[in-house]
């Protein structure tokens, strides 16, 4: 929807262009008047406008001082200028503006509504082209390093939506192969110096991106991604022209090592920033990097000394742990491990962007992912299992805050029994409470929702109803409500299946039959009371609706009553 303003000093013209644009329901528009320049300063300043159209030559502000202040205000803003012949010396400075056009009031109003319809139509294809995002586009060499990094990043948190193919490899300029597995190395800074800050922080994790891409280049195709916490993953593939025909996995392994050995020796030396790495025990599909991330964190925890640096090696990790510590080996079933991974992301993006969405299918799908292997877990003390239910309800109780919903949840004590995992027999029986909890959130959430919106259009309607002779515009009724005026619009029209508009029309008519059933009102004193400055304007608007002038109907009225008193 656009807004349209019309400014002139004369009523007559500002009413009759006001009546004609209100009632050309395809040109979808939202009208304002102003009967003088002051007057379309202060719309400028209380809403966005669209298009301006105005007279020239207006006593006190004229139009070329409004055009500096549309200018100033709204920049994008077309403005017509409605001028006579004698004006045109005074008119041709202001067509030197962008965006500004002229008409002469000789040539009627088929004319300026041809001219607004063009002014709309350059607005809908400006979108449509949309400039600043062809803009972008041209400019996406610059971003690509950041799209990478996204990318990656939503891989290792197991972002089911990626594709992961040739073709979305190409468009993000990734040098590697989406067709081949590929080994996975994650790194981390051990520390750095407390006077480090920000910048510094950047610049030093991208030399050891630089340094690690430079040292791999003879042998391995690599490609180094920033991640939180000071950590970096690096996705690596052997040339074509490099064979490991012996022993594939390990002789690569050999080279890999040998190579961060190096890369640990100047981050040491030259950045001062010790940092560790963990490489994967040989390659695997890109469908399975996220489950080797987090296998990889886990080797990362797992350290001997917080500040010094090391190269761990997943086989030999497990060697060691099987040589060291078998009597006090811990199982890890696949239940728990799928636990583990969601713990170590703590990506709540989907669970929140579908329950915020209303998504409710896809939410409850992704809270599957978290309850499906908590409830598998048998032993009542794992710890892994423990972490994993205090965690969904913290993030439960976020939800409740976040959507004001606390006061229907401490109605009772169900929060607290919840809060207790000790109230349960079997993590089974946690994880169906838990659901339980997620169908309580989203019924009352959507219930919140639904009691907002209706009491946000009843009191729009009432406050229609009862100030028909005020200011109904959009603008005014949003203020109100303290919504934006495109989402009132949109809100009304979702909720209800009509528009805004329609509904204050239907008002003024309803009012407007009720007052012409009194002959002592005045035609001319109801259009007053029914929102129209003139008489003229309210006889257009009622025949239009109603077939007949307002006169004819209140005649009909008349007559019909005095046929049923007389029966």
């Amino acid at each position: 929807m656009y807004r349209l303003l019309i400014v002139d000093d004369e009523e007559i013209i500002v009413n009759g262009l006001y009546d004609i644009f209100s009632s050309m329901e395809n040109l979808d528009l939202d009208v304002y008047k102003a009967y003088s320049g002051e007057e379309a300063i202060q719309w400028l300043g209380r809403t966005r406008m669209d298009i301006v159209l105005t007279d020239i030559n207006m006593p006190e502000i004229d139009g070329l001082y409004l055009l500096e202040e549309i200018k100033k205000r709204w920049p994008w803003c077309r403005v017509i200028f409605l001028t006579g012949h004698s004006e045109f010396n005074y008119a041709y400075k202001a067509i030197q503006f962008s965006n500004v056009r002229y008409i002469l009031k000789t040539e009627g109003y088929g004319k300026i509504i041809k001219s607004v319809e063009n002014v709309i139509q350059e607005l809908v294809d400006e979108n449509q082209t949309n400039e600043l995002i062809q803009n972008a586009k041209n400019q996406i060499n610059i971003a690509q390093d950041l799209f990478c990094q996204k990318y990656f990043y939503a891989l290792l948190n197991n972002d089911h939506s990626l594709k992961i193919n040739g073709e979305e490899f190409e468009r993000l300029f990734i040098h590697l192969n989406a067709d081949e597995p590929v080994m996975l190395i994650l790194g981390e800074i051990l520390i750095l110096p407390k006077s480090v800050d920000f910048w510094e922080k950047n610049q030093i994790m991208y030399s050891i991106k630089q340094l690690i891409v430079r040292y791999f280049a003879m042998h391995i195709n690599s490609l180094v991604v920033p991640l939180k916490g000071e950590k970096l993953a690096v996705f690596v593939q052997p040339q074509k022209t490099q064979s490991y025909s012996e022993n594939p996995y390990g002789s690569m392994n050999v080279f890999l090592k040998g190579t961060l050995e190096i890369v640990q020796s100047a981050c040491r030396d030259r950045l001062q920033a010790p940092v560790s790495f963990a490489l994967a025990e040989k390659p695997c599909s890109w469908g399975e990097i996220a489950d080797k991330y987090v296998s990889l964190i886990d080797l990362l925890n797992y350290h001997v000394s917080n500040d010094m640096e090391t190269i761990i090696d997943e086989r030999d990790f497990r060697k060691q742990r099987q040589t060291f510590i078998q009597s006090s080996a811990v199982s890890s079933d696949n239940a728990t491990t799928l636990l583990q991974g969601l713990l170590y992301r703590k990506d709540f993006c989907n669970l929140q962007h579908s329950i915020e969405t209303g998504e409710e299918q896809d939410f409850y799908d992704f809270l599957k992912d978290w309850l499906d292997p908590l409830g598998e877990i048998q032993d009542k003390n794992n710890v892994i299992a423990l972490e994993a239910y205090q965690t969904i309800l913290t993030f439960f109780l976020s939800c409740i805050n976040r959507f004001q919903l606390r006061g229907r949840f401490t109605q009772s004590n169900y929060i607290n029994d919840l809060y207790h995992s000790g109230n349960y027999n079997t993590w089974k029986e946690a994880a169906r409470h838990l659901f339980q909890l997620s169908q309580m959130l989203i019924d009352l959430k959507k219930e919140e929702e639904s009691k907002r919106t209706n009491d946000t259009i009843g009191f729009v309607q009432q406050y229609i109803e009862t100030h028909l002779s005020e200011d109904l515009s959009l603008t005014s009724l949003s203020e109100k409500t303290y919504l934006n005026p495109s989402y009132l619009s949109r809100l009304y029209h979702q909720t209800t299946g009509h528009k805004l508009s329609s509904f204050i029309e239907s008002s003024r008519i309803r009012k407007a039959k009720e007052l012409l059933g009194n002959p002592n009102e005045k035609i001319y004193e109801i259009a007053k009371k029914v929102g129209y400055d003139t008489a003229a304007s309210f006889t257009r608007f009622f025949k239009k609706a109603e077939g007949t002038s307002p006169q004819e109907y209140r005649d009909l009225s008349i007559a019909e009553k005095r046929r049923i008193s007389n029966t």
